[in-house]
Formats: structure tokens, C-alpha cells, sequence
């Protein structure tokens, strides 16, 4: 319950909240679409999602101008890899939240303009966020990997037909162990991971069924949620 309260005391943390709800409903509702269900029952629940996305573009009224200054932040990063990717993730996710702002104004009735052509924008701004951050990701595995010397099967190891020395199972444990002592990386690429492939649906790219982007944004969501309850779980700086 503590943690419940912590989380739900803080904009963010509703905001997971409701993106969990959203995309657990999405989950549902396709899998009982799928199995003939009661259409009226479906229905309900497609009402639930539409009502969560709704309450989370409200939340974030206003949250495009609080990222545009913490790129701005960003940019004083030592790292040049980190101040580029950090600054044009933060970036996108401003210029993405601008563009859902308008989505739901249009939607509301308060603009006359094609809310279509903006969503399919802001999933634009989107997409190019979740690449930024992946790209900062596999940077700093690398940086980790080079950082405990680690032994991984190489191509040449393949040329030089030394497979036989390579020792997966310690191989996994040493993978195990890096994970339990970084889980900001683990968490963070997880996230990402899952994320990505919900503006590549949305923008046609690839096709996913409901009950797929539903599970990614359910997982995502989780993970968003470690980074809040566990803050030793977040990835510093970001």
C-alpha cells in the first residue's frame, strides 16, 4: 500500500498508472474480441482504455515545456555521445507531447485541424525519442562490457574454430550477475524495447495485433513504475 501511495502521490506516477490500465485494457479487450465475448462487455472496456489515454493527455498538459528545459539541461552532459542522445531524446519527447496536446484539443473540440495528421506527427517525434534512447542504451552496454573485460563468443572466435572454448553457462552467470548489478541499463532498455514497437505499428511500419502492443505497453509501463518505486533503478543522467 506504501508503495501504492508513493507512486500515486507523484503526476508521473499516475501517469504509469494509467498507461498500465490503458494498455492492460487493450490487452482485454482484443483477447475477448478474439474469442466472440460478449460485444457489449468489449465495448465497456474499450470505453475504460479510451477513458485512461483521455485522463493521461490531460495529465500532461503543459510537460512539453518542462522537457524542452531539461534538454536544455542536458546539454552541459561531459559526454558527447550522452549530451547528443540525451538531448535529442528530450527534445522529441517535448515536440511529441506539443503535438499530443494538439491531438486533444482537436478531439475536444476546441481546434478545427486533422487530429489524424497530428497523432501520426507526434508517433513521428515519438519513435525518434525511443531510438535516441536505445542508441544510449547499447552505448552504455558497451561502455559496461568493456568496463568488466567480458568474454562473449566473437566472430572470431568462429574463424579461428575455437567455439569449444567458449563457456556459455559461464557466460549466463557472468550475464546474470552484470544484470543484478545494473539494473538501470536492464530496466531502461526493457522499457525502450517494448515502447518501440508501438509508434512503428501506429505509423504502419510494422503490423502488431492489439494484444501485442497491449502486452509491450503493459511492460513498459511496469518498468517506468521500477524507475519510481526503486530510483536506484533509473538511469543517471537522463
Amino acid at each position: 500500500m506504501d508503495i501504492i501511495i508513493k507512486v500515486n502521490n507523484q503526476s508521473i506516477g499516475r501517469d504509469k498508472l494509467a498507461r498500465f490500465i490503458q494498455y492492460i485494457s487493450k490487452l482485454v479487450w482484443h483477447q475477448l474480441e478474439t474469442r466472440n465475448a460478449n460485444k457489449y462487455s468489449i465495448d465497456r472496456i474499450k470505453n475504460l482504455e479510451n477513458a485512461f489515454s483521455s485522463f493521461r493527455k490531460i495529465l500532461r498538459l503543459g510537460r512539453c515545456i518542462d522537457v524542452c528545459y531539461i534538454a536544455l539541461d542536458s546539454m552541459s552532459i561531459e559526454d558527447p555521445f550522452l549530451r547528443l542522445t540525451i538531448t535529442v531524446s528530450k527534445l522529441s519527447h517535448s515536440l511529441f507531447l506539443y503535438a499530443d496536446h494538439i491531438v486533444w484539443l482537436a478531439k475536444s473540440g476546441f481546434l478545427k485541424t486533422d487530429s489524424d495528421t497530428w497523432n501520426q506527427t507526434a508517433n513521428k517525434f515519438w519513435l525518434l525519442s525511443i531510438i535516441a534512447n536505445l542508441a544510449r542504451d547499447f552505448y552504455e552496454i558497451l561502455h559496461l562490457l568493456q568496463l568488466h573485460n567480458s568474454k562473449f563468443l566473437r566472430p572470431s572466435d568462429l574463424l579461428n574454430l575455437s567455439v569449444h572454448k567458449f563457456d556459455l553457462m559461464s557466460t549466463l552467470k557472468h550475464i546474470h550477475v552484470l544484470l543484478l548489478c545494473h539494473r538501470d541499463i536492464f530496466v531502461d532498455t526493457l522499457k525502450n524495447a517494448c515502447d518501440l514497437f508501438i509508434p512503428l505499428t501506429a505509423l504502419g511500419f510494422i503490423k502488431l495485433s492489439p494484444s501485442a502492443i497491449g502486452t509491450l505497453g503493459a511492460i513498459s509501463s511496469i518498468a517506468a513504475l521500477i524507475t519510481l518505486v526503486q530510483p536506484i533503478s533509473k538511469l543517471v543522467p537522463s
